[in-house]
Parts: structure tokens; C-alpha cells; sequence
């Protein structure tokens, strides 16, 4: 579980929660991480039931980190099918290497991991490593503590969490989960102490962040990065205004199934599950030479990104993607050659023929 560089997001984010709610003032002497740790388990409500270690990594280090176990996390016959699929449906050039960028843009936009399978905690830092920290370093630090929490309280990598074998839709789905009660802690964390606030605001206002990579990233990959924060924290807060933390508990034993769950709330409070969309075998129709790439499915999301990247207006694309009901896409492909059959379904006649 990451924290990304999201100034702007979070900049919007705290000027709206700054006019909308009282903030209260609380002494902030906190010096160490496990002051941090124990403040954050406190605004949770989830005990501390194993301690949490923090590693301290600069951005080199980090991206040598992430260099390194790019084979291991993201096999080569995986990049290599994402590639096919992505180039397939027109979302990325053909001459981008995937691994490569996933790399880049991680070192560029992380600003902060915790690792449920080894239970490893980094937090970067530009400056000089050590205990003492800045207030961005502070507040990542009390994100990722949230993680740990999570991780000890619901298991992040296991059971109805566990993400490995689920579609993109459904896994985008459950880390917005994971990520939007991270965002809503930190905020909430934020807003009790106003000289770590200001001291916050102040630091990333005056911060020239390093996004080339991600200015220029595929629009598919860069939203699906960024939609477990803010689409995530925006689910996230219905819920707890819905029951507190104990509704948000409530959710990592019963996640949401899609994006169109986090996208609209009240879909997931009622269980309106996605439509399962089943796909005929396709590829004895295609010849000896062709191979099934990848089957899975986009969900609400991704087709809004889809459809904002055509000439379709942005409000438009919206609409049209809030019909989705359920879909599911099989790519296959030669050396030369690709196919797609994609198969969705819709709320309504209406939202099929937009």
C-alpha cells in the first residue's frame, strides 16, 4: 500500500474540509514515529497489535528498490501481456516499455509504502535520513501507520481482501477501499493538530514535485493510480458519515465489487453488484498461432477514462459510463496481429446506445 504525491488533490481536499469543519487545536509534540503510531491507532480505533518498523529510504534508494524486484512483482510475461492489451485498445504506444515506466513513475510519486507480505514500512525521504522527519514525511508516515493497522486488524493480502486473481475492476475497487480510509485517517489527523496543518500546507506549497513522468504516463495508467485516493476517500467518508469507524471496519469484511461501488456509494450500501458477463471461447476461431493475452474486465471506471480520452466531452463521458452494468474483454494476438471481443451490459436500452 503506497501514499502518492497528491498536492493538488489534497490542497482542494483540506480548503474544503478547513470551511466545512471545526478544527481542533491539539498540542503536536510529536517527535518520534511511535508517537505517530499511537496517535493514529487512538483516531482509528484499531488497536496496535504488533509494533510497526519504519525503514527511511531516499528516492535513489527507492528506485533501485523498485528495480529491483520489478521481476518478481511484475513478471515479464505479464508486462508483456498488459502491453499487448493495452496497445490493443489504443491506450499506449507501442513503443513504451510498461516495467520501465512503472518504475519511473513509482520513484517519481511515491512518497511512502507499507508491504502487507513482510510487513516492511518505508517512508521517503529527500532529505538527510534519520528519526527526524519533515511534516510531509510526518503525515505519510500516519497514512502508512493506517496500512499496518489495517494489515494486523483485517489481513490485506488474504480472504475476501486478497486481489491477486481478481479482475482489475474488482481490485481497483477494494484498494480505493483500503486507500480511502487511509486518506480519510490522515485528513482527520491533519485537522486535529493545525501546527503540523499549516506546517503541511506550507511545505508542499513551497515544493516544485517532480511529475514529468507522470504528466506524460498513459491517462489510463496515471487515473488508475490516482483513484484509490480520491474516488476512494470520497466512498470512504460516506461510509463512516454512514455509521463511523465501525461501518469502515464493517466494509474490509464485506468490500466493495466494483468501481461503480465507489463511485456511487449508495449502490454499495444497497449491494447492487455488477452484472456477471460471460465470454464464449473465441480463440479456435482464430488459427493455430494465435494466443489469449489477457480476460478481464474494465468496469465504470475505466471506460469513463476510456471515453474522455475520445472526443466524447468529459460530462458526457461521465454519463455514459454511469449506465455500465457489466463487462468483460478477451485480447488475443500473433506476432503481428491482435483481437478483442468485448462484451458489456447496461442498466437500460437508453444507456446501450450511448
Amino acid at each position: 500500500m503506497t501514499r502518492i504525491r497528491m498536492p493538488q488533490f489534497l490542497l482542494v481536499l483540506l480548503a474544503v474540509l478547513m470551511l466545512s469543519s471545526p478544527v481542533v487545536a491539539m498540542q503536536d509534540n510529536t517527535q518520534n514515529y511511535d508517537d505517530i503510531t499511537e496517535e493514529v491507532s487512538a483516531l482509528r480505533g484499531l488497536e496496535i497489535l504488533e509494533p510497526v518498523v519504519v525503514t527511511p529510504m531516499n528516492r535513489e534508494q527507492l528506485g533501485a528498490e523498485l528495480e529491483a524486484s520489478l521481476e518478481e512483482d511484475y513478471p515479464p510475461d505479464e508486462r508483456y501481456a498488459d502491453e499487448r492489451e493495452l496497445i490493443a485498445f489504443g491506450l499506449m504506444d507501442p513503443d513504451v516499455d510498461l516495467g520501465q515506466l512503472i518504475v519511473e513513475l513509482y520513484t517519481e510519486q511515491v512518497a511512502g509504502y507499507y508491504d502487507p507480505e513482510s510487513s516492511e514500512m518505508v517512508v521517503v525521504q529527500d532529505g538527510p535520513l534519520g528519526d527526524s522527519f519533515t511534516a510531509s514525511e510526518h503525515v505519510t508516515y500516519a497514512h502508512e501507520v493506517v496500512h499496518a493497522l489495517q494489515d494486523q486488524h483485517f489481513d490485506l493480502d488474504a480472504g475476501v481482501l486478497e486481489r491477486e486473481n481478481l479482475s482489475d475492476d474488482q481490485s481497483l475497487a477494494i484498494t480505493a477501499l483500503i486507500e480511502g480510509d487511509a486518506t480519510l485517517s490522515e485528513l482527520q489527523y491533519l485537522l486535529e493538530r493545525p501546527d503540523l496543518l499549516n506546517a503541511f500546507l506550507s511545505e508542499i506549497g513551497d515544493t516544485d514535485f517532480d511529475s514529468a513522468t507522470l504528466d506524460n504516463a498513459p491517462p489510463l495508467i496515471v487515473e488508475t493510480l490516482l483513484f484509490p485516493y480520491d474516488a476512494g476517500y470520497l466512498f470512504v467518508e460516506v461510509i463512516y458519515d454512514d455509521g463511523g469507524w465501525e461501518a469502515v471496519d464493517a466494509a474490509f469484511a464485506d468490500p466493495p465489487q466494483s468501481t461503480e461501488q465507489i463511485l456511487h456509494p449508495e449502490k454499495y450500501l444497497v449491494r447492487e453488484e455488477p452484472d456477471e458477463v460471460d465470454v464464449a471461447d473465441f480463440a479456435p476461431l482464430l488459427g493455430d498461432n494465435w494466443v489469449i493475452f489477457d480476460m478481464n474486465t474494465f468496469g465504470e471506471y475505466q471506460i469513463r477514462v476510456i471515453l474522455e480520452q475520445s472526443s466524447i466531452p468529459d460530462d458526457q463521458a461521465v454519463e455514459a459510463a454511469a449506465g455500465w452494468g457489466g463487462d468483460t474483454y478477451v485480447v488475443a494476438g500473433t506476432d503481428t496481429e491482435d483481437a478483442i471481443h468485448w462484451v458489456s451490459t447496461w442498466d437500460t436500452d437508453a444507456d446501450a446506445f450511448q
